[in-house]
């Protein structure tokens, strides 16, 4: 059976399922932020529950970062150390800024989710279902392989590296681990218990949440995007295979090519609209992180502590495939859209009617525009821009260890 006759009888019953596997990890860490964008509903009664719920996440991130910052820059002695800490600073920055992201761009990030859902229930046979399935399979690895090395640096940070630090010196000459965030909390003095242990677990609590946020926007980045790739090489697909039923019903056929064509533009344009601040974040924010992380690295070994070692090492590790992966992507966005012009080119376009060949003209014009991904409109996301994060954390880390020595 061809694809052109299978589409007419093909029903995608497994929709539900297939959408639910392609969010389901970001899904799961978005949704107990209260930043999930198909989370809320219209009723008076959701949106007061959901103002609350991200009212109390955002209090939470703020008293962390904010106590964390005062005496970063106000109590710390240490130049060294200052410099190993504020790679975090900048992470639960970088969380705040994409929470925000995602509930000011709501309505656009809904639309891709629901169009998603509209795509994978209309997908006219099964060689594309298998096409959108692949890609999705793809994003997910992608997110396991960041979740993994965030959750195992971030962790080892959060707990260990607390019990392995000098103890602090209290007012009355005894000792305690210190808070996994040295902090300034002015109005009160967080060294007896039970506040210093309620403190303690909040911070680890609070950092967990900051994770998870970083993680979950990075896996709709990588949801949204690998599916974006994959309507522009269903595109690709159909345009390929467009003229072997024959030139009948060609016209009604290629129109079809075109609306899909036309879906796949749309869907990349509102990834771009509604995450290109988050893009630039990342891009930004990945650099500075890990040019301290590299100093982290550089530092405990000079010191000989392996395990703080290791986890900066992990964490600088996260920080790179996560550049990478985001750079990786929006390339492959941008290779696929052209792709559909190249196909379009190369089938026997000198066979067919004039007005045929007008129509793919225009597609290949249209092609030649490429969707692509960018950082606040600054720069495209590839792999060059990997290239460029690469060579600047560098140059920042030089910079840096000159300053400490």
């Amino acid at each position: 059976m061809s694809a052109n006759d299978e589409g007419r009888v093909f029903r995608n019953l497994d929709y539900k399922s297939d959408t639910d596997y392609v969010i389901k990890v970001a899904k799961t860490l978005l949704t107990p932020v209260g930043i999930w964008p198909l989370y809320r509903g219209n009723s008076t009664s959701d949106k007061i529950k959901n103002f609350l719920q991200t009212g109390v996440i955002f209090c939470l991130m703020c008293f962390l970062l904010v106590p964390h910052v005062i005496y970063t820059f106000f109590d710390a002695e240490d130049l060294s150390r200052y410099m190993k800490v504020i790679g975090a600073q900048v992470f639960s920055l970088l969380a705040i800024i994409k929470f925000w992201t995602m509930i000011i761009n709501r309505e656009g990030i809904r639309y891709c989710l629901q169009q998603m859902e509209i795509q994978y229930r209309d997908v006219e046979c099964e060689e594309d279902r298998l096409v959108m399935t692949n890609s999705a399979k793809i994003g997910r690895l992608f997110t396991v392989a960041y979740l993994g090395l965030s959750y195992g640096g971030a962790l080892p940070y959060h707990i260990i590296m607390p019990l392995l630090a000098d103890r602090v010196v209290k007012s009355d000459n005894t000792t305690q681990i210190p808070l996994p965030y040295l902090s300034n909390y002015i109005f009160f003095v967080v060294e007896d218990s039970p506040l210093y242990e309620i403190v303690f677990v909040s911070q680890i609590f609070i950092s967990s949440i900051i994770l998870s946020t970083n993680c979950g926007v990075y896996s709709l980045i990588a949801t949204c995007v690998m599916h974006g790739c994959c309507l522009f090489e269903v595109v690709r697909r159909k345009m390929e295979t467009i003229l072997s039923n024959g030139t009948d019903d060609l016209h009604r056929r290629l129109g079809q090519v075109i609306e899909h064509h036309i879906q796949a533009i749309r869907f990349a344009e509102m990834i771009e609209k509604s995450l290109n601040i988050v893009f630039l974040c990342e891009m930004v924010g990945c650099t500075v992180i890990i040019c301290f992380l590299e100093f982290g690295v550089l530092k405990e070994w000079e010191d000989g502590k392996v395990l703080p070692m290791g986890t900066y090492f992990v964490l600088m590790t996260s920080m790179y495939i996560n550049v990478y992966i985001i750079s990786a992507i929006g390339d492959r966005l941008k290779e696929e859209s052209e792709k559909v012009g190249e196909s379009s080119y190369f089938i026997e376009w000198y066979n067919l009617p004039t007005n045929i060949v007008g129509y793919l003209i225009l597609m290949i014009i249209r092609s030649g525009r490429p969707s692509t991904l960018t950082a606040a409109k600054i720069f495209d996301l590839s792999l060059q821009g990997f290239c460029e994060v690469c060579k600047t954390s560098a140059a920042y880390f030089n910079f840096i260890r000159a300053m400490t020595t």
